[in-house]
Order: C-alpha cells, then structure tokens, then sequence
C-alpha cells in the first residue's frame, strides 16, 4: 500500500510522529504529503529558531522563550515534550546568571501534582540512579528560592535531551554526590541503546563535548568533571580549556570516576587549551583513545592550586603522548602558553609515532632533549651540542656518525612541521644544531617534509633573524617550503 493511501487519521499522526527529525524530508514526499505538512510548518520553524541552539538568556517581554536556567528549560520541555527533541546544542555556560529572585507562587509545589513534579517522580534515571526524587526536587526548591544555580536542575535537565549534539557544562557544574549518580544513570543507559534504531535515551546523540571554563578565568576545570561524558558512545570532540589534571594539585583523580566503563574510546579530536596537566593525568586520559587522531595542548601553569611545582616535564608528557596513542595518532601540537616554573630537562623521542602526518613543538623541546649531565646545568649550547644521536652503528658515537636531532625527534612520516620560538637569542643556536645538515639528512630521515613553519617575531634577536634566513636557503636546497611567521604559536 502506498503511503498515500493510507487514512487521513493515519497520516496525520505520522506527521507529527515526524517532527521534528524527519519532518522536512517527509514534507518533500509529495504534493499531498507536503498539504499535510502545511499546518505545521510555521509551528516547526518557530520551535526550531528558538530550541535547537539553547542559549541560556534574558529576553524581555518574551517569557515563553526565555531560558535562564536549567530549570527553566525544564518546564519548557514537560509542558510541551517536542521541545526536548530540537535541542541540538546545549550552551548552558551562564545557567542562572540572568536568575532574579521571583515571588515563590511562580515554582510548582512538590505536592501540587503540576506536570513538572510528574516529571520527576515518573523519571527513570532518578529511579535507576536509586535516587529519591522529592529529596531531589526538594534541593531544586531550594536553590530556586535563593535564585542561585541548581547543579540538581542542571543534571536532572541531561535526562531530557535525546537529541542533543553538542553540550556545553555550565560554569558552576561541580560534583554532587546525588547528581554524579543520576549523570551516571544516564550515561549507562546511552551506552547500553545507542545502537538501537530507534531509542530516545537521552545523550545518546551526543557527539562534542566541551566544558565551559574561560581561557583567562581564575577558575579551572577539573578533569574528573569530563570523563563521564567522553564515555558516551558518540563523543568525538572535546574541547577543553583551562582544564587541570595533576597528580598532586588536590583536584579529583581523572581515573576514580564511579563509571565502571573506560572513557575516550570514540574520541577522535581533543584540544586542550590553556591547560595544566601532567604526565600521570595525560597518560590516564589517553588510556582507552584508541580512535584519537588530533591532539592540541596548550600548556599554563598561571593559577594553578594546590602545593604542587610549576615546572613542567615536557619530555615525559610527550613520552606518555607517545606510549598512549603513537600508533595511530596523525596531528599533535604541543605549545606553551604560560610557564611559571621550568622545563623538566628529560629524554624523549618522537619516533614511535607512526601515522603522524602534522606536528608543531616549542623549541624549547628540543633543548629539554638533552643529556643528563648537560641538562642538568640548563645551558642551551651544551645540552643541544653533547645531544649525540647514533645512525645504527654499535660503535661509539663519533663526529662523523652524528646526526641532526631533527631526525631523532621528528617521525619520518611528518609532512608538516611548526615550531614555535619567542626569537630568543639561544634559540638561534638552537635552530643551528636542529636543522645541521638538513639537506643532506632530509630524503633518509624526513622523506615525507614537505613544509615547515617557523616563528620569526619582530621582536626576535638579530642572531636568531640571521638563522632563519640560513635555514631559507637551506630548506630550497632540501625541496622544503619554509614559512616564517610573525606570531609564535599554533599553526595547525
């Protein structure tokens, strides 16, 4: 039977049965489907222009479509349940900002039998979580009557999305044993349908995940915060700045969630920016990114808490970076935003990454790459001139068997390489060492090069202008594309 065919009462409940995901490919049927269709058009588009990207906010004389908070958006949802299905973006940074403190007759009572206090004794999640939900709805009351956010409305407001795409945390998100529960109810549940055709579990649509902590903020975001979610079967994305993962920072352990699943398994970028994580804490979150193809850090020490030292072991974090996922990461750029203490003088090489096809270092990598003894009294000239890397020989290591530690440090897959220098005096003598000998090692050790970025501030030394221009020339000779740029980080 044609669909057409079917009665008039038949075919309008799968036109609503469509909306909203899959209304408009429904309306272009055909002529007689698309009549159908008409009635609600208008309602379709109005409901899609103000709900499928959510931004918290206060907009006068317009009370229907104002979103101040969690809660609010809550009450949207259960007096109108289509709403929920058009949420594709969540962006609930400035959840209860615009919150004023309103008359208390304008919330339901918890015994008033209102559709808002339905939806929370006839909730699953709350159920699964084994979670009573008067005592909950009861904490919302009274974060409502302090017009103050409700990390319990904030949670309970995850439980509706089935929909949702993108979803960015609120500023104040915190952990609450109550909620850390109920999110992992609902994380649960998406892991066990989201394969299912037609399953509504809510997040299980979920696929970018960010937290919501500003790049100059004071305030940090602790990375236990984020591993329920990576542990979302559709997680590719993570965007996440100002995060902190330290051993010894007194935030919580990335690695002691109450999940009894890994997280990061379907992740394929993850940006760190303006973060200060460890070598422990990266190789904890990188345990179980089997899918990971780019990886963006940016490292700052600035307002960091707790006892711990500001140095930084940049050699051991790209160490772990390497053990964790070398095998099939393509893109890392690793960059220095602010350092209050040192660099860790370490060993490292790059050369366990295999598939690698796009890197950007500081140089101050290669500088760190030194020897024990030259490291260790931080002269620049020393540690990089006593840096011997062997050609395979057993023999010791000579002047005619050196070679460039370029080639120790850059896998032979790059096509790309940036590096990132302030133009600082020492970093002339860097880029010497670095690039010796470049064109003659380049077709054996770095066949796949095909372009490098450098970073020649304005402000760079004169010393440091001279070597760029040296290493121009001996990059044609190389077939190598040199571009030399003013700003001093992030190319890719």
């Amino acid at each position: 039977m044609a669909l057409t065919n079917l009665p008039v009462e038949i075919l309008e409940h799968i036109v609503r049965h469509a909306l909203p995901e899959g209304f408009e490919s429904l309306a272009l049927t055909c002529r007689k489907i698309y009549a159908m269709c008409t009635p609600f058009i208008a309602r379709h588009n109005l409901l899609r222009s103000h709900f499928q990207h959510v931004i918290f906010y206060e907009k006068m004389g317009d009370p229907l479509y104002t979103i101040r908070s969690a809660f609010d958006l809550i009450a949207r949802i259960v007096t109108e349940p289509i709403v929920a299905r058009y949420v594709r973006y969540l962006e609930s940074k400035v959840d209860s900002c615009f919150l004023y403190h309103r008359p208390r007759h304008l919330y339901p009572d918890v015994n008033c039998g209102d559709v808002v206090i339905k939806s929370f004794a006839e909730s699953p999640y709350l159920k699964q979580a084994g979670l009573d939900w008067q005592e909950y709805y009861d904490e919302i009351e009274k974060d409502l009557e302090a017009a103050r956010y409700s990390q319990y409305a904030a949670a309970f407001l995850l439980t509706l999305l089935p929909n949702v795409e993108k979803i960015a945390l609120p500023k104040k998100w915190k952990s609450v044993l109550a909620t850390d529960k109920l999110i992992d109810a609902v994380i649960h549940k998406a892991r066990q349908s989201y394969h299912l055709p037609f399953d509504t579990s809510s997040l299980t649509k979920l696929t970018e995940f960010e937290d919501s902590v500003p790049l100059n903020a004071h305030q940090r975001f602790d990375m236990a915060l984020a591993s329920p979610f990576l542990a979302l079967p559709r997680v590719r994305s993570f965007w996440g700045p100002s995060c902190v993962a330290r051993q010894d920072s007194g935030h919580q352990s990335i690695d002691k969630s109450q999940l009894t699943y890994p997280f990061g398994e379907s992740l394929e970028t993850v940006d760190f920016v303006s973060s200060d994580i460890d070598p422990a804490g990266i190789a904890i979150f990188l345990k179980h990114t089997t899918r990971l193809r780019k990886l963006t850090y940016s490292h700052a020490s600035k307002d960091s808490e707790g006892p711990h030292d500001d140095d930084w072991d940049i050699c051991n974090f790209v160490t772990k970076i390497e053990h964790a996922v070398g095998a099939h990461l393509e893109e890392l750029s690793i960059s220095i935003r602010e350092l209050r203490g040192s660099l860790t003088p370490g060993r490292a090489s790059l050369r366990g990454f295999q598939q690698l096809r796009k890197l950007e270092l500081p140089i101050e990598f290669a500088v760190c790459n030194a020897s024990a003894d030259a490291a260790a009294d931080r002269n620049i000239i020393l540690s990089l001139e006593s840096l011997t890397i062997e050609d395979g020989s057993t023999n010791h290591p000579t002047s005619d068997n050196k070679q460039p530690i370029l080639g120790h440090l850059i896998p032979p897959s790059v096509r790309q390489l940036s590096l990132l220098s302030s133009g600082a005096q020492d970093h002339a003598k860097a880029l010497e060492v670095i690039f010796r000998h470049f064109a003659a090692k380049k077709p054996s050790k770095l066949p796949a090069l095909e372009e490098i970025y450098l970073s020649c501030p304005d402000s760079a030394d004169d010393l440091y202008k001279e070597e760029c221009a040296e290493l121009q020339a001996e990059t044609e000779k190389a077939g190598v594309v040199l571009h030399l740029k003013a700003w001093s980080f992030n190319f890719l």
